[in-house]
């Protein structure tokens, strides 16, 4: 079930419009621009719009991931259950399915529903529904977000996977850097405190089996005795969450195909780690890495010598993209993002 971006995403690039990795000679970033805005009212409008990106033809999907778009914290390790289905994430809310999932789950043609996280995120009642009306479900839960993601570290059968990635638990945005990773490769993400590895990880790790183990973050997310405890292989980190996305996303071109032409911006902060979940698909399926804006919703520093670093990467061949309305990444930060690269 270990596919290659490479291969994997060919299709879904060509449905995308979008052109597929080449090793064509880089260019100046003349014409190259981040105007491809991928968002909706709020946040389950905003999954819905990945979703139609990833899957443009009516009732071809038969999967899908669900977690609470309030809660995200039970799904940042969705992007490795999403990617084993070849599946977009939606959102759902406690109060009851939003108008805007369930007509992309019936326009989907959904058959099989995966919900991330228990009955307090996704209700009984909400599940129960699915299957009254003939749809598959499979929830996967466990006592906090550290046993959820070994439920879904170790939901498929398929044998020990290629690497496996170890994030934060509370500092989040380093497990949705890596998010469109997961999607394409096949890696999962489990969780860990800072100083200390909790026992559904430990156990997670020994059933899956892989010794190339790869923290992200830095020792402030994972203490180096905790990073020692993990087995950890390598680590991939930096100064914040900027630097680190971007560390990931010359990690994810130099070693697992993604396209060095292209780049995806999405909010930095907590507020806006919805729309960086429901981008990984999107992306992962594009081979397309993340980044993210300033904390404080300009560009920054990390993410804007990134930009300026790769300026001759980014072709007209590629795509600039941005996930999430104005409220998540103000047009003036987008404009500095396009000016970054020129």
């Amino acid at each position: 079930m270990h596919k290659n971006v490479t291969s994997a995403a060919v299709a879904v690039l060509v449905g995308l419009g979008t052109a597929a990795v080449a090793a064509a000679p880089a260019q100046a970033a003349a014409g190259f621009a981040f105007d491809d805005r991928i968002s909706g009212a709020d946040r389950f409008a905003t999954a819905v719009a990945a979703s139609k990106l990833l899957n443009p033809t009516d009732g071809t999907t038969t999967d899908a991931v669900v977690v609470n778009g309030y809660a995200t914290v039970d799904g940042l390790t969705a992007s490795y259950l999403a990617g084993l289905r070849s599946a977009p994430i939606l959102y759902t809310d406690v109060p009851g399915v939003p108008a805007a999932t369930a007509a992309e789950l019936e326009r989907l043609g959904v058959e099989h529903v995966w919900i991330v996280g228990g009955t307090d995120r996704v209700p009984q009642a909400q599940q129960d529904a699915w299957e009254a009306d003939g749809v598959e479900v499979t929830r996967l839960a466990g006592a906090d977000r550290y046993a959820t993601a070994a439920a879904v570290a170790t939901a498929d059968d398929q044998g020990a996977p290629e690497q496996v990635f170890i994030a934060s638990g509370t500092s989040t945005a380093d497990a949705l850097a890596a998010g469109p990773v997961a999607w394409a490769r096949n890696y999962p993400i489990l969780l860990t405190e800072a100083g200390g590895v909790p026992a559904a990880t430990a156990e997670a790790l020994q059933d899956l089996g892989t010794t190339n183990r790869v923290v992200l973050g830095g020792p402030g997310a994972v203490s180096d005795s905790t990073y020692a405890a993990l087995g950890g292989r390598e680590r991939i980190s930096g100064a914040d969450r900027q630097e680190t996305a971007a560390k990931i996303a010359d990690d994810a071109i130099a070693h697992d195909s993604f396209d060095s032409q292209s780049i995806a911006l999405v909010g930095g902060t907590d507020a806006t780690a919805a729309d960086a979940l429901s981008a990984a698909p999107v992306a992962g399926a594009g081979g397309v890495p993340l980044v993210f804006t300033g904390f404080d919703g300009g560009l920054g520093a990390g993410t804007a010598t990134y930009l300026s670093a790769h300026r001759a990467d980014y072709t007209t061949s590629g795509t600039g993209w941005v996930f999430g309305g104005e409220s998540s990444v103000r047009q003036s930060t987008v404009d500095a993002a396009t000016a970054a690269v020129q």
